[in-house]
């Protein structure tokens, strides 16, 4: 029986801006690259919606929950 355990090492960098493209970068690795420009548009459409429903506290699984049920969350209007 195999027990994985969480890693408690901190992320490689603390540059919100490298840590925003490591995603893409990461997927464009795997597939080789992003066939068409609709598909990158979608996919940065989505991937910028669950971070900053995180950054703002919201739990991404609620926030694509509540996204289907056609109640998206929105993030609060700066003062």
């Amino acid at each position: 029986m195999a027990v994985q355990v969480p890693s408690r090492r901190p992320p490689t960098t603390n540059n919100g801006s490298e840590n925003a493209v490591r995603g893409y970068k990461l997927a464009a690795k795997i597939s080789g690259c992003w066939r068409t420009l609709a598909t990158l548009r979608r996919h940065c459409r989505i991937r910028s919606y669950l971070t900053t429903a995180r950054s703002h506290g919201h739990h991404p699984r609620a926030a694509i929950r509540d996204a289907l049920n056609g109640t998206c969350w929105m993030p609060p209007t700066p003062a």
